[in-house]
């Protein structure tokens, strides 16, 4: 690490530890969040680390629960086709 970069890192330092402004904090941390991301919804809105993990976090207790269907390749497969074939139905 650079002398100026040390240097740049323990004046904001001192200047966060020594601030009281909520919104400057807030502002910080929304800014550290997105340093953190993981990428994008599907409606383009920032993923966070921490939200990634919580989600994951969750899908994995509802798992735990027996209260997450699942399926397999096949099963889904199966219900892609059979959804194609009752469309195609529809228009014919």
């Amino acid at each position: 690490m650079s002398y100026e970069n040390r240097n740049l890192k323990n004046q904001h330092h001192a200047r966060i530890l020594n601030s009281n402004d909520n919104k400057i904090l807030s502002k910080i941390a929304k800014l550290l969040d997105v340093v953190n991301s993981v990428g994008y919804d599907a409606n383009g809105n920032l993923i966070t680390e921490k939200e990634y993990v919580s989600a994951n976090h969750n899908v994995l207790n509802l798992l735990a629960d027996g209260k997450l269907e699942t399926y397999s390749s096949e099963e889904v497969k199966r219900k892609i086709v059979s959804g194609i074939s009752h469309s195609l139905d529809y228009f014919c």
